[in-house]
Formats: structure tokens, sequence, C-alpha cells
């Protein structure tokens, strides 16, 4: 292991898709995951966990759960807030509530698609206020607008706000294509003493082949350089569901790129795994996520919540 990379450490984010009363308890296990680094000690794999409430789709669907745990409650407070309400008239989102619990019990980060700010980011706070949270935007969002109403709902709170790029390419023009460009527009919207993260998803072009969006790690790379911010990979999105079984062995390449000889690419990863109601096919198992994080273990060093407990001191209903 190459400890002198000044971001060897490595933050593993992962998860269900969306999240549910049928793969919650779930998320337990992977709290309890550990690996062997290269020194040989046992430390927990997994820094943080997906628990996605609602889900951005490119078209709405009326179907029973496809849009995520907490959209009725999502709609029915933006039907509150069109009518004048404020915070204390509206549902508190089952996910939230969820999210504070898994906290609670293990300590972990808990990250989140964030879909409408004004009414997510306020009800995140009345909960989640002094707990770590990711909290990213969906790529279907083209401009930063609602990168800003996230900052301006949560610049009091110690939260990492993220930055998916977009789905398409589009031409080139003095070395950034119109991707890169917005992609890079998006995160401006955020003042720079809020902590922000960009994430790379893949992209859709005719070339993909199987990939469900093609890898556009040379993207991430432009991006790094110019901004200096954290660039974490979400492989699912990338892979998606026809190269699913390449997700793992993938991966663990993506993680050995180089911006420089001293600097890794990537920071982190935001991964689906376990099974969800949504997009389950593009998932990894538990079994395989165990496997991805001791292989990463052999040459990065895995992050893990600071001051957290280790494994064998988390409460027994965890454990067990």
């Amino acid at each position: 292991m190459n400890t002198s990379v000044k971001n060897s450490e490595l933050s593993i984010i992962a998860g269900p898709c969306s999240i549910s009363e049928k793969n919650f308890k779930a998320l337990y296990e992977l709290s309890t995951l550990e690996v062997k680094d290269h020194e040989g000690k046992a430390r927990r794999a997994i820094a943080g966990v997906r628990i996605v409430g609602v889900k951005s789709r490119t078209s709405y669907s009326y179907n029973e759960g496809a849009m995520g745990y907490d959209s009725k409650a999502l709609v029915e407070n933006l039907e509150i807030f069109a009518a004048g309400g404020g915070l204390k008239d509206m549902k508190m989102l089952p996910s939230v509530d969820m999210a504070r619990e898994f906290i609670e019990k293990t300590g972990l980060l808990v990250a989140s698609e964030i879909v409408s700010p004004l009414i997510q980011i306020p009800l995140c706070a009345k909960l989640l206020r002094n707990y770590e949270l990711l909290l990213w935007t969906p790529a279907v969002v083209q401009l930063g607008w609602s990168l800003l109403e996230m900052y301006e709902a949560s610049k009091e709170n110690k939260w990492t706000l993220g930055v998916k790029n977009p789905k398409w390419v589009g031409k080139e023009v003095n070395g950034l294509t119109s991707m890169e460009k917005t992609w890079l527009g998006m995160g401006s919207y955020v003042p720079f003493i809020h902590k922000v993260i960009y994430i790379q998803r893949g992209v859709d072009i005719p070339e993909s082949g199987l990939y469900r969006n093609a890898p556009a790690h040379e993207s991430a790379m432009k991006m790094k350089k110019r901004t200096g911010m954290k660039m974490y990979f979400d492989p699912s999105h990338s892979f998606g569901p026809k190269l699913r079984d390449k997700i793992v062995d993938g991966t663990v390449e993506a993680m050995k790129m180089m911006v420089s000889e001293n600097e890794y690419l990537y920071d982190g990863i935001l991964i689906e795994a376990g099974h969800s109601e949504t997009d389950t096919e593009q998932h990894i198992t538990h079994k395989e996520l165990q496997t991805l994080a001791g292989l990463l273990a052999q040459f990065r060093i895995l992050a893990s919540p600071p001051g957290k407990p280790a494994v064998n001191e988390l409460p027994a209903a965890v454990r067990q």
C-alpha cells in the first residue's frame, strides 16, 4: 500500500437504491461488515449507508412505491406548502425517522438523494441537525438552483452536498464538454465554505454498449483538477443491470486510477447493495460488497466514522 498518496483513505457508502420497510433492517448488516487492512487489523468496512426516501425519475410513475417510500408524504407536504403552510404543518418523512434510528444505533453516516430541497431539507434538519449527512442532487437536475436551496437550508449544519454529473455529454468547447461545463457550474452555486463533493455516475451516449451509462472517468479527472474537491464514483448507475457481474472488478480498477503520482482520482464510492423496490437488478449483494471492501482494503485505507464504536462495541441488537 502506498500510504504516501495524500488521499489514500477511501469512503464506501452502500445500500439499496431506495428504502422501504422491507429492506430497512437489512441495512444493519452493512454496519457490522469488517475487513482486514494491509496490516492485518480488523476495521469496519462501511463509512455510511444510503437511505433514499424519494427517487428522481425522468418520468413520473403513479405505481405504488415507484417514486420512493416518502413520495406520498412529500406530495402532501408540497400541497401544504403551496397553500401557505410551514414546517410545523408538514408530515415527517418516514425515511428521516429511519435515518435517525440508524445513525443513533450504528454511528454511520447517512446519504440520501434530495429532489425537493425546500421540503426535504427542513424536515431533515428537524431530526438530523446534529448528525453527519451526505445529500446529493439527482442526475436529471441540469441547473444548480436546487443546490443553492440545499445550501441555504443547511448551511448551519455540518452536512456535505454531492453534485452528480448530468447524463448527456454534448460538444466540447475550450476543453470542456457541455456536460462538464454544467457539472462544474452546478457546484459553483454552493459557496466553498460548505463541503461539496462531485459524484461521477456515467453518461448516456450511443457508444455505451452494455453499460447503463458509460463511465466518465476523464470528465471526473477534469473536475477534480479544476475544483480540488473530493470525487466519488457511482458504479451502480454506470455498469447497470447488464454488467452487474462486472461491478466489483470495475470498481476496484476505478479506485486505482490516479490524477497524479501522489493523488488518487476517487475519494469514495456510492454503491447500491442489497435489495430494493427500484433498480434492484443493478445492486450487488452484501456478500459481494464484503468482497469488494476486502479487495479495496489491500491498497486503500477504508474510512470509518471517526470516534465511532468498533463492531464488537455496538449494541447487541445491531450485531445480531
